[in-house]
């Protein structure tokens, strides 16, 4: 049974030219959050220093790890120069052995330092950890190539590591959709027309408009009720055969951007689409059994 494990790691063919499109939508998140963001109020610490946010608000810097944050170790203007350097040279999907560590430095930093951050900061910083064995075994220094599939030794790694990133995916969909279960306006079918039309939240002009119009109708429940269906099942996805797959992708991806429009989140949307690719691997063929000795 080890054997077989061994070999069917060893076999499965993780390093393709999707990892760098995943990491590729990652780091453009990221990039957005720096260049369309002002530093001097996502990384505002100076609330610390009142009173009434002292004691809740003092531990938000992880200090023992302070050496790998560059927002603590240099000055935010250069921080962020750096920081938007090694996302470009993420893009790239060249040297992702250098390049995969650099990442997981940025993503850490935005994460431990910013004071606002989003569900798509978290993504990013999760999957930038989770790449890290995928990227370090990847035997590519281009990773946009394509390699013709072999048994390697480092394709264990890589597989494990991609194994990690599926179940993680998973669990966040599925814990997203199972948690709307326990909320009044999920299970009485409403939660779309709430949500959109929210004075705060939702979508502002004629996107309103067309949502209120769309969502006053019996649809609202198709589409509450479909949103729930949709969280539940994709974390199965992976064992879809590949035309499958393909399409529980497409659909993720209106999804998202549906989120996307509505409620601003747009590096949301570039993170859970980094994650979608590695989730669901569009147009690669469904993993095999294992595969015959040779």
């Amino acid at each position: 049974m080890t054997e077989q494990l061994i070999r069917y790691l060893k076999n499965r063919h993780v390093h393709t030219p999707g990892i760098a499109l995943a990491r590729l939508l990652l780091a453009f998140g990221t990039l957005l959050t720096l260049l369309f963001n002002d530093m001097s109020v996502v990384a505002d610490h100076s609330y610390m220093h009142l009173p009434q946010y002292a004691a809740r608000h003092a531990q938000h810097i992880s200090i023992p790890l302070k050496q790998l944050d560059i927002f603590m170790q240099l000055s935010p203007g250069v921080a962020k120069t750096v920081a938007i350097i090694v996302l470009l040279l993420v893009m790239t999907g060249l040297v992702p052995q250098i390049t995969c560590i650099l990442h997981f430095v940025v993503c850490f930093s935005i994460r431990n330092y910013f004071v606002i951050t989003n569900g798509g900061d978290e993504v990013t910083y999760i999957m930038s950890v989770l790449l890290l064995p995928l990227c370090l075994s990847d035997p590519r220094i281009n990773q946009w190539k394509e390699v013709q599939p072999a048994a390697r030794s480092s394709n264990i790694t890589g597989a494990i590591a991609l194994i990690v990133i599926q179940l993680q995916a998973a669990y966040i969909y599925f814990s997203a959709g199972f948690g709307k279960l326990f909320t009044d306006v999920w299970r009485q079918g409403t939660a779309v027309y709430y949500y959109t039309s929210h004075y705060r939240l939702g979508a502002r002009g004629v996107l309103r408009w067309v949502n209120e119009l769309v969502t006053a109708t019996p649809l609202v429940y198709l589409l509450t009720w479909g949103v729930l269906l949709f969280e539940i099942v994709l974390p199965v996805a992976p064992l879809m055969a590949s035309r499958y797959r393909f399409r529980m992708f497409v659909v993720a991806l209106l999804f998202h951007f549906l989120i996307a429009i509505n409620f601003g989140l747009i590096t949301f949307f570039f993170a859970m689409a980094g994650l979608l690719v590695l989730f669901l691997q569009p147009g690669t063929k469904r993993v095999e059994e294992v595969m015959r000795p040779s």
